[in-house]
């Protein structure tokens, strides 16, 4: 991968060594102390055990596993990479059982494509292939990237970066005569520079279950979870590479033993690398309000930061509320250094279950970049 898409995961580990560093000076708190009406819950600015010394989480980061893609080195592509007009795009596209359910046994078929009308595909990890079942067709195409994946009672996905190129401006050469009043003839070469007028660049991800066609629009900042009629979800997450720090984030989110709801996950860069861990919980306040907060460390437990902010569910409206609590919805929420500082957000969606104790969430994080200007330009962050 080229200096370009490095970049922002540079930025990313300067700023949250500026801001994100913490000494471990008091103990975490446990369970039992967290709240959800105090600032942040209750969580310190400590340091924390790598995952916070869940084996489950920790063992989840082996769902995703690098793809050696043969094209990434294709002189087509490392145009791309190094052509500072092309468009980066970063995309995860999973399928399937979001949350684990032992009781679908059934396999479903998923076997399909993901296709950009301009451009190139990168492929840069699997999740959940099962060797032998699922695998990635070799690809012979830079826009075409198809594979095989069969699920039952959990999930496939893919990790990509989509290179669009910015089109060349049309130049028209005419030669007239000119006759002047001698009668001689002059030769008048005309060029003429026509912007272009593209089609617009789609990207298309078809399979047997589930097709959808997007627009570049569409995944400067994409979050979406699809529920399918027959109990299986299909998420995508996207956003456009920038010098702002940005990236993704899944896991559980689900309830504890005792009732309280609760969330853990991965904290996942714009590169595609599990780069940290977060954990937290969510539940009514004393004002009645939908809150949750959480506490993001880093791969090796540093603290980076904490999380606030609110939760909607989106059941029937005349739904109980334990239907309520264990339905799916959106997710919002800021970032804050140990400083309390605002440096970023969080956003996504999630899914809980009334068979099981944990679901599980999809989302995306963005941290703030300083603007180059009052109107926003570059360097202001979208999200």
């Amino acid at each position: 991968m080229t200096r370009k898409i490095f970049l922002p995961l540079l930025a990313m580990a300067l700023l949250l060594w500026a801001v994100g560093c913490s000494e471990n000076s008091a103990e975490s708190p446990q369970p039992d102390e967290l709240s959800l009406d105090e600032d942040f819950g209750g969580y310190l600015a400590t340091n924390e055990s790598p995952a916070f010394d869940d084996p489950d989480l920790m063992a989840s980061e082996e769902d995703e596993t690098e793809y050696d893609d043969p094209l990434a080195f294709s002189p087509e592509i490392q145009e791309l990479e190094n052509d500072p007009s092309a468009g980066a795009f970063h995309l995860r596209a999973v399928w399937g059982n979001l949350r684990f359910d032992s009781t679908d046994t059934d396999l479903t078929d998923w076997t399909g494509s993901l296709e950009v009308s301009r451009g190139g595909i990168v492929i840069r990890r699997t999740i959940r292939f099962e060797l032998g079942q699922d695998y990635i067709v070799p690809r012979v195409q830079r826009d075409l990237l198809e594979f095989v994946s069969q699920t039952s009672v959990h999930h496939d996905g893919i990790v990509t970066d989509l290179l669009i190129p910015e089109l060349e401006p049309v130049i028209d050469t005419t030669v007239n005569y000119e006759v002047d009043s001698l009668g001689d003839t002059t030769e008048v070469i005309v060029i003429d520079t026509i912007p272009p007028d593209p089609e617009p660049v789609t990207v298309t991800f078809r399979t047997g279950p589930y097709s959808n066609t997007f627009s570049l629009g569409d995944l400067v900042a994409l979050d979406t979870v699809i529920d399918l009629a027959d109990g299986n979800q299909v998420a995508f997450t996207s956003f456009q590479y920038s010098r702002c720090p940005k990236g993704a984030l899944a896991g559980f989110w689900g309830h504890d033993e005792n009732g309280r709801g609760v969330f853990r996950g991965r904290w996942i860069s714009q590169t595609g690398l599990v780069v940290g861990w977060v954990r937290g919980h969510y539940g009514v306040n004393s004002d009645g309000d939908r809150v949750l907060f959480g506490k993001w460390i880093s791969r090796n437990g540093q603290f980076e930061g904490f999380l606030s902010g609110t939760y909607e569910p989106h059941p029937s409206e005349n739904a109980s509320d334990v239907a309520q609590g264990r339905a799916g919805g959106k997710f919002e929420a800021r970032i804050y250094a140990a400083n309390r500082t605002e440096i970023g957000q969080v956003r996504g969606h999630y899914k809980s279950s009334h068979r099981f104790r944990i679901g599980y969430f999809q989302g995306r994080w963005a941290l703030d970049c300083p603007q180059t200007d009052n109107t926003g330009g570059e360097g202001s962050i979208v999200f």
